[in-house]
């Protein structure tokens, strides 16, 4: 009965409200930022110069990272973490002319070992990787959304450098 009453409600009381206003892009500098590895998504890319399949789209892989601070930690905007995906193929071809660039983000979030196995010909599960760090170039694209680049392997540490000061005379 209650679910009747619900839907009744619900059928009378939408209101569809236009806007003008699109969701606003996390409101970070353009940068070297660490990243933290969450995890992919397969998608499907249609269009674009390089596409090959124009009707069903290529497959790809975006790959999810949360940007952290110099400590370490999450980066927030406006109580958002703020996230940025990398968009690849999915062929992981290590016998290409170019290195994929798949393949350079699995390298940066591998150690040299994994990578090694990776190489040989061992998989790697996705799971074992969720909470890596690495580091990429954080960049403003033309739409006003963040984008990312350039991922490489975690710094090692970070020297801290002392300001000096000049007397002068």
């Amino acid at each position: 009965m209650s679910l009747r009453v619900e839907e009744t409600e619900a059928r009378m009381g939408t209101v569809f409200t236009a806007t003008s206003k699109s969701a606003e892009a996390p409101d970070i500098e353009p940068g070297i930022y660490d990243l933290r590895f969450d995890g992919t998504t397969a998608t499907t890319v249609k269009g674009g110069q390089y596409t090959k399949d124009t009707v069903n789209g290529d497959p790809k892989l975006e790959w999810h990272f949360t940007v952290l601070d110099e400590d370490g930690d999450v980066v927030y905007d406006k109580g958002d973490p703020v996230e940025v995906q990398a968009l690849t193929g999915v062929r992981f071809n290590i016998t290409a002319k170019t290195v994929p660039g798949e393949v350079k983000v699995l390298k940066a979030i591998l150690n040299a070992g994994e990578f090694a196995e990776f190489m040989a010909g061992n998989g790697t599960e996705e799971e074992t990787l969720l909470g890596r760090v690495v580091q990429g170039e954080i960049y403003i694209k033309e739409s006003g959304w963040l984008g990312v680049t350039n991922i490489i392997p975690a710094r090692k540490s970070r020297k801290v450098t002392k300001a000096s000061s000049v007397d002068e005379d």
